[in-house]
C-alpha cells in the first residue's frame, strides 16, 4: 500500500466519522485534503460514490423524521446551480476552483468556531431557497461541498434538532443521487482508476460512519463544532498555502 493510499485511507475515515456524528460533513472535510493527492476531476466523483453507500446507511434510519416540504422548495434551485457547477468543474481553470475551495472551506471553519455557543430561534422565509438552493448547487457540483449551505438555510429553518439532522441526512441523499446522474452523463464517474480507488476506501468510510454513529452520543454539539471547525481552517489553509505559493 503506497504513502498515498495511507493518506487517502486516513482521510476518509475521518471525513466519514464526522458524517456519523453529525449528518453531514463529510465532503466539505475530505475534499480539501484529498485535492492535494489526486485530482479534482477524481476527487468529486469518488466522493459521490462513498456519500451515496454513507448516506443510504445514515439515512435508512431517520427518513421518517425529516421535513420533505424544505427538500421540495430547494430542488429546483439546486439543479439550476448544479447545472452551473458541472459546466464549471468541465471547462473552468484547475488553479481558481481550488483556491475558492479552499477560501470556502476556511471562512466555514471560522463562522463555525464564532458561532459555536450561539443559538437562535429565527425563521427566514421560504424565499431564501432560492439563492441558497442555488449556490448549494454549485457547490455541490463543483466540490461535492453543499452540504454547509443546505445546514445554514435549514437551522434557521428547522429548530427541532432531530428533524434538522434528518432533514440534512436526507438532501445530501438527494444530492448524491443527483450528482451520480450528473457525473455519469459528464463522463466523470466512468473511469476505472476512480472505480476501483472506491472499492478500496469503502471499508474505511463504513468503519467510520459506524465509529461516528456511536460516538455521537458522548460528544457534546459544542465540542463537535471546535472540531469541526478546526478541521476545516486547517484543510482550506492547506489548500490555499499550496495554490498560492
Amino acid at each position: 500500500m503506497t504513502l498515498t493510499l495511507v493518506a487517502a485511507a486516513a482521510i476518509i475515515l475521518l471525513a466519514y466519522f464526522i458524517f456519523g456524528i453529525s449528518g453531514f460533513g463529510s465532503s466539505i472535510v475530505s475534499v480539501p485534503l484529498l485535492v492535494q493527492l489526486y485530482p479534482l476531476q477524481t476527487v468529486v466523483p469518488l466522493i459521490v460514490v462513498l456519500d451515496l453507500c454513507a448516506s443510504f446507511y445514515q439515512g435508512k434510519k431517520s427518513f421518517k423524521q425529516a421535513n420533505f416540504k424544505e427538500l421540495y422548495w430547494l430542488a429546483p434551485f439546486t439543479l439550476a446551480g448544479m447545472g452551473i457547477g458541472v459546466t464549471l468543474l468541465l471547462d473552468a481553470p484547475k488553479s481558481p476552483l481550488l483556491i475558492t475551495l479552499g477560501i470556502f472551506a476556511g471562512l466555514n471553519g471560522v463562522r463555525i468556531l464564532v458561532q459555536r455557543n450561539s443559538t437562535t430561534d429565527k425563521t427566514i422565509q421560504q424565499i431564501w431557497s432560492i439563492p441558497f438552493g442555488i449556490i448549494g448547487g454549485i457547490f455541490t457540483a463543483l466540490f461535492a461541498t453543499g452540504g454547509p449551505i443546505y445546514a445554514s438555510y435549514l437551522a434557521m429553518r428547522i429548530h427541532d434538532a432531530g428533524k434538522l439532522r434528518a432533514t440534512m441526512t436526507a438532501i445530501i441523499f438527494s444530492l448524491v443521487l443527483l450528482r451520480l446522474i450528473l457525473m455519469i452523463i459528464t463522463g466523470l464517474l466512468l473511469k476505472t482508476e476512480i472505480a476501483l480507488l472506491a472499492l478500496f476506501l469503502i471499508p474505511f468510510m463504513a468503519i467510520g460512519v459506524w465509529a461516528g454513529s456511536r460516538a455521537h452520543i458522548g460528544i457534546s454539539l459544542n465540542k463537535l463544532k471546535v472540531i469541526y471547525g478546526l478541521i476545516l481552517i486547517l484543510s482550506g489553509g492547506g489548500l490555499l498555502f499550496r495554490e498560492v505559493f
